[in-house]
């Protein structure tokens, strides 16, 4: 950080005697030195190119290859356990009174595996270097960073408890990381068994059943009712297949598209919330990240209509992000928290009532996070009760879907059995 700020001091000074100058040959010298230090920085810059391997080469192909593999290093994604690795080993090593641009360089050689997040630190580093401040860099990258990280870097540079907020980062975007894991994981579950189920039903439907249903034909005997429905199955799937998966593959990719759209998101937001079950293990999660970002943004000194600013910037979810900015608005009107949450049917009276207490103790803060550790327990106890929910429903579903087609095999071949014995 000092060398960040006499980077700047010097920048300045020299703009100064450049504006000051009393003569021409004193203002030619001085633009002179500024030229110098242009190239010195674009020099910088062709450098950090370098570094990480996009700049040009002037071969072709070499260069397209380059520009092939930059596109894909830049959708890349950065999971939120080396976001939390980033920041612990950053507050250790401004702790440990490294400086900060040479921790982020270390940091940015540590995460090479991840080609994207190593060029986002080295960058940072680049900015620092340019006289930028640490929340300022991390700002220029808002897919990586979000608002209440950035908010909570500021705060800790003002404050001059930078490795303090470094660590509470840290252990916020670890519990954040472990909480999605958890939701992720269970809504997953079902969703991969019941799709590798329809998959390989599908590849019997097509390629097994029409080979048996041959032989059940040339018997010529009278066909069970269950084989007659599983016979017809097969025959549509086997005629239309190429319709069947291309209307999946529309389906999915207009649902995924239409969520990216504003309204989209917000109706699939909706939606999400008042699925059975699964509505309230992603209410539960998104108020304990609300509580946690609250606390923590608060102990970091950022005011209660900041904090509501960034995290509202910050939730996933567009009801709550709604509803929270919307909080934002009321408390500076003069309306306490408590007051303008209790109306709304996303947040539950508990909170509602904590948070009214920590208002009237100023104790919010200790308050929030206190919240914050209970809707953790409450998400596990959720994943577990929608895994208990979920494990005898998937079973119920493949053991029909097996069972009827085992069934619709098995009938016609004892029959034959038995008409073969009698004879």
């Amino acid at each position: 950080m000092k060398k960040a700020k006499d980077f700047a001091k010097q920048t300045a000074g020299e703009t100064f005697k450049l504006n000051k100058a009393r003569t021409i040959e004193e203002a030619k010298a001085n633009l002179e030195g500024k030229i110098v230090l242009n190239i010195g920085r674009s020099k910088d810059k062709i450098a950090l190119k370098k570094k990480l391997g996009i700049e040009q080469t002037g071969n072709f192909f070499l260069d397209l290859y380059k520009k092939l593999d930059d596109k894909l290093v830049k959708i890349g994604k950065v999971k939120m356990q080396e976001k939390a690795v980033f920041f612990r080993l950053l507050a250790v090593m401004v702790d440990a009174g490294i400086p900060i641009i040479r921790a982020l360089e270390t940091l940015s050689e540590q995460n090479a595996k991840n080609k994207r997040f190593s060029r986002v630190i080295s960058d940072m580093a680049y900015k620092i270097e340019e006289g930028e401040s640490l929340s300022g860099s991390m700002e220029k990258h808002p897919k990586i960073f979000s608002d209440s990280q950035v908010g909570m870097i500021r705060s800790g540079e003002v404050s001059g408890h930078l490795n303090d907020i470094l660590r509470d980062m840290a252990k916020e975007t670890e519990k954040n990381a472990r909480t999605i894991a958890k939701v992720k994981g269970a809504l997953t579950y079902p969703i991969v068994v019941l799709s590798i189920l329809f998959i390989v039903m599908f590849l019997m439907m097509v390629f097994v059943v029409p080979n048996i249903v041959q032989l059940f034909l040339e018997t010529g005997t009278e066909l069970p009712t269950i084989t007659k429905i599983v016979i017809a199955l097969s025959d549509f799937m086997r005629n239309n297949a190429l319709f069947i998966v291309g209307g999946i593959a529309v389906f999915v990719i207009g649902i995924i598209a239409f969520k990216k759209t504003k309204e989209g998101k917000n109706y699939w937001d909706i939606f999400m919330l008042k699925i059975p079950i699964i509505g309230d293990l992603v209410k539960k999660s998104t108020l304990a990240q609300f509580a946690r970002s609250l606390g923590n943004l608060l102990g970091a000194g950022v005011s209660i209509t900041q904090s509501l600013t960034i995290i509202g910037n910050a939730m996933k979810n567009e009801v709550y992000k709604r509803k929270i900015k919307l909080a934002g608005d009321d408390i500076r009107g003069g309306i306490p928290l408590a007051e303008t949450l209790r109306n709304s049917k996303q947040f539950p009276n508990m909170l509602v009532n904590m948070i009214e207490v920590g208002e009237q103790t100023a104790q919010l803060e200790d308050v929030s996070k206190k919240v914050a550790i209970f809707y953790d327990e409450q998400v596990d106890t959720a994943v577990k009760s929608l895994t208990k929910v979920m494990e005898p429903i998937i079973m119920v579903f493949v053991g029909v879907a097996v069972g009827g087609l085992v069934a619709a095999v098995m009938l016609p071949i004892l029959n034959m059995s038995t008409v073969i014995g009698g004879a």
